[in-house]
């Protein structure tokens, strides 16, 4: 096929679909496209004059120029819709480009509020996690620094039934030991 039959008939046939990186620029298709519009225009004109020059006395041969005037016509005037398609395409390609970019900006400051969040989290205590040997450990020292004398004589006086008033009845060892554990998560929940 000749060049002027390939650029008539809109070129070759793809037998492939196209990835983006094998795709023309923008400006190299719309460049393409404006030379085959120059031509039709060209080919417009000569087909005009040749229909004109020949109504009277060739006047099939006038009346052929005039049916392919017509078809450069169309031929044009689809060329002109496929360069406005591509730009508006184009630009929608951007808007969509940047719209990616914004996502992109918005997911990364997301991750970046997210880590704050969690650092201040844990740096206030929230979800921070203790080892719990430490905490044992913690424990066996605090009760090895108190006097025994003390703590015998405190367990002393929680255990005599005499000590307790009349309106309270004396505590089982049960209760006392809820009573304990519930000071000491007090203890342990209070803000330092």
């Amino acid at each position: 096929m000749s060049f002027i039959g390939k650029l008539l008939s809109g070129g070759e046939k793809l037998t492939k679909p196209c990835r983006p990186e094998e795709t023309e620029p923008l400006p190299d298709r719309e460049e393409l496209l404006g030379k085959k519009r120059e031509f039709l225009k060209k080919k417009i004109d000569q087909e005009f004059l040749f229909a004109k020059t020949n109504s009277r006395k060739n006047r099939r041969g006038a009346l052929q120029a005039l049916k392919r005037k017509r078809w450069y016509e169309k031929h044009l005037k689809n060329i002109d819709c496929a360069v406005k398609a591509m730009r508006s395409a184009h630009e929608h390609m951007e808007i969509v480009n940047k719209l990616n970019d914004v996502m992109k900006e918005i997911t990364e400051e997301h991750d970046l509020t997210q880590d704050m969040t969690e650092t201040l989290l844990s740096s206030a205590g929230f979800e921070v996690e203790f080892d719990e040997e430490e905490l044992l450990a913690e424990l066996q020292r605090l009760e090895n620094s108190l006097d025994e004398s003390v703590f015998n004589k405190d367990a002393a006086e929680r255990r005599l039934p005499s000590s307790a008033s009349p309106s309270q009845p004396a505590m089982t060892e049960e209760e006392d030991i809820e009573g304990d554990l519930e000071r000491l998560r007090c203890w342990a929940s209070a803000p330092s």
